[in-house]
């Protein structure tokens, strides 16, 4: 049996070649596109039932962080990839909206913990249904845009071998 490890540097695994076909940057544009398409989809659900594209981004970060404690605004800021005030004025609002709350957390009272109202669970319920139903239909293309994308890059290590 022939060690695999030992003809491959760790430049090999890590450094992608820096030469790039034209159907290499097409299948990049491609996957970008579908990508952005999805995200447009997406906003599009999230104002069609009364809330900013972030909004909706966050009622989906509370339920899927899935912290029994409710996670922090720093969390979901982190989730969001925003700055902690941003946070805390997104959460401010949909909480005048009633679809969050915060508590205090248990150990530093301090530290806020949010969970969705009833009425947060039931919006962010029907917009999920609505993206699944939006990935069965545009998944396949992104996956087919992804795995071209991830061959090129496995198929470029194997010829440096």
């Amino acid at each position: 049996m022939q060690n695999f490890h030992a003809e491959i540097s760790c430049y090999d695994i890590f450094v992608p070649s820096e030469e790039l076909a034209t159907w290499e940057f097409q299948a990049l544009g491609e996957f970008r596109y579908l990508i952005r398409r999805f995200l447009r989809v997406s906003e599009e659900f999230a104002r069609t039932a009364g809330l900013a594209p972030q909004q909706h981004q966050a009622l989906l970060a509370i339920k899927a962080l899935n912290d029994p404690a409710g996670p922090t605004v720093a969390a979901l800021a982190e989730c969001l990839l925003i700055r902690h005030q941003s946070a805390v004025g997104l959460v401010d609002r949909l909480q005048h909206r009633g679809l969050v709350n915060r508590v205090p957390g248990t150990e530093d009272r301090r530290e806020m913990r949010l969970f969705l109202t009833a009425a947060g669970d039931q919006v962010l319920r029907r917009l999920s249904l609505q993206h699944r139903e939006e990935l069965r239909v545009s998944g396949p293309a992104l996956t087919n845009a992804l795995a071209s994308l991830i061959e090129v890059e496995d198929e470029s290590r194997v010829g440096r071998q």
